[in-house]
């Protein structure tokens, strides 16, 4: 039983994590835009380059795979022991698609 909690609240981190908004939050704090009002109106780095320039865009692209990157090793900290290596590498993959919905769908 304590396995599944601990699988079931790295879901939740990965997901919360994926929602996290880089480019909204790099784009109010430093520059004091909000970058889903201009350009294609899109939250995502591309636009980020397009409204605020390469740098911001680079910054956010760089966080949004690090955040990825970060949900995928939670999988070694909340099944350490629980799962076997195949199992585990499952868990990463489910993690990481699970950040992806949380990126896609705050």
């Amino acid at each position: 039983m304590n396995a599944i909690i601990m699988i079931a609240a790295g879901c939740v981190l990965a997901y919360l994590l994926g929602s996290v908004s880089t480019s909204v939050w790099i784009g109010r704090i430093f520059y004091g835009i909000d970058v889903r009002e201009k350009g294609s109106g899109n939250a995502g780095a591309t636009n980020t380059i397009r409204v605020l320039g390469l740098k911001a865009g680079i910054i956010v692209l760089l966080i949004d795979a690090l955040k990825a990157w970060v949900a995928v090793q939670l999988a070694t900290y909340f099944a350490a022991g629980n799962l076997t290596e195949n199992q585990l590498i499952n868990y990463k993959i489910l993690l990481g698609a699970i950040a992806v919905v949380g990126h896609v769908f705050p």
